[in-house]
């Protein structure tokens, strides 16, 4: 199946979605600096992270997007009123695995709004699987997240629920200066959109079976290999993949959750050489007791019992396990800043003879993460 020219472009001379915010003004050196490290720490794509430090909006975003990577822009919101024919075209197996959504249908041309819009092998596999000519659409990861969520009932993580507040509470915030002038602007956008369709949105859901899920098989690491890999890391899933692996040989239970000023939440797993399902929708608060509060409040490794909390039985659950059980809790800071929590659990004295050797591991997976954001800085800027 043919694809348009534009598709098969290579990205080679591509400029960097960095370098472009810069070069149009709407965001300054030292922003994009700390949203590189933002994105290290934490995950996801730049502009997500740009999102969500409030440097630049959703729609500035999708605009640069589409002048970046020369796709179809659309009003980001516009997403989420897509009418029902339009979603029922792709399964939710489909858009799960591939996260993507349709937006418009033009003949046997289906405009897609996908997650990764320059993966050319993805935009082949679905042009067949689809039957149709895919046109990629240029659109922010967390509008496409939360239409995900909409259309297609995808569970998100809870960074992506808190973002998803906070841009409701900004747009609540800008609603009354823009009451006047909305209506009228509003009108002049609309009929600027050559890819609308005049369906009205129905508000049923596309159907099909449970969405794709799959699990990728554990690593045999020595340590050796385990510090290759943390000093080679390519992105921050590449750390806690190499030290989640390693230690699921090791031990009967660890985990990476990541530390936000509320809550920690779930990240990576591994129990008995099996990663939990749905770990990353694990969510603790830190106003209730539990042991990782003492640990985020005096950023001071734990070693000791996980006593019978709510907050302590919900991490347990995923580990098959109940209070009380022995851990090693190890915060791990990068520049200050405490960004994840290492857990480890097993027998207290197997923990207790290995507790300088895991101490070592947090400290050369706190220099990944430093080296990641040290390498992504020289590609970036």
């Amino acid at each position: 199946m043919d694809l348009p020219e534009y598709q098969l472009k290579t990205n080679t001379l591509q400029r960097r979605l960095g370098d472009c915010l810069l070069a149009e003004g709407i965001l300054q050196p030292e922003q994009l600096d700390e949203a590189i490290e933002y994105q290290c720490i934490y995950g996801a794509r730049l502009g997500t992270s740009l999102v969500e430090l409030g440097f630049v909006t959703e729609e500035h975003l999708a605009q640069v997007l589409s002048q970046q990577l020369k796709l179809h822009y659309i009003k980001p919101e516009l997403l989420m009123n897509v009418p029902a024919p339009i979603l029922n075209l792709v399964p939710k197996k489909l858009a799960h695995k591939y996260r993507i959504v349709p937006y418009h249908k033009e003949g046997r041309r289906l405009f897609l709004a996908m997650n990764d819009a320059s993966n050319l092998a993805d935009i082949d596999e679905l042009s067949f699987q689809l039957d149709h000519i895919i046109i990629p659409l240029a659109i922010p990861e967390i509008r496409l997240m939360l239409a995900l969520k909409k259309h297609y009932g995808l569970e998100l993580s809870p960074r992506f629920e808190s973002l998803s507040a906070n841009l409701k509470r900004r747009a609540q915030a800008t609603t009354k200066a823009a009451a006047m002038t909305d209506s009228a602007t509003k009108t002049q956008a609309d009929e600027a959109w050559p890819l609308l369709g005049d369906e009205a949105y129905a508000g049923e859901e596309a159907t099909d079976d449970a969405y794709f899920n799959f699990e990728t098989p554990p690593l045999e690491l020595s340590h050796t290999s385990l510090c290759q890999q943390l000093a080679a890391a390519a992105d921050r899933n590449d750390i806690a993949r190499a030290l989640i692996n390693y230690l699921g040989q090791e031990f009967s239970a660890s985990a990476l959750l990541m530390a936000r000023p509320t809550c920690i939440s779930g990240w990576l797993a591994n129990a008995g050489g099996i990663e939990p399902n749905n770990f990353d929708q694990l969510s603790l608060s830190l106003r209730e007791h539990s042991v990782f509060s003492l640990v985020v409040k005096n950023k001071k490794d734990y070693l000791g019992p996980v006593a019978d909390t709510p907050q302590n039985t919900k991490l347990l659950s995923f580990f098959k396990t109940t209070p009380p059980q022995d851990a090693l809790i190890i915060p791990l800071q990068v520049r200050d800043r405490l960004v994840c929590i290492l857990y480890i659990q097993d027998q207290l004295k197997v923990l207790q003879g290995r507790i300088s050797e895991l101490q070592n591991l947090a400290k050369k997976a706190e220099m990944a993460f430093t080296l990641l954001i040290l390498k992504n800085k020289i590609l970036t800027t």
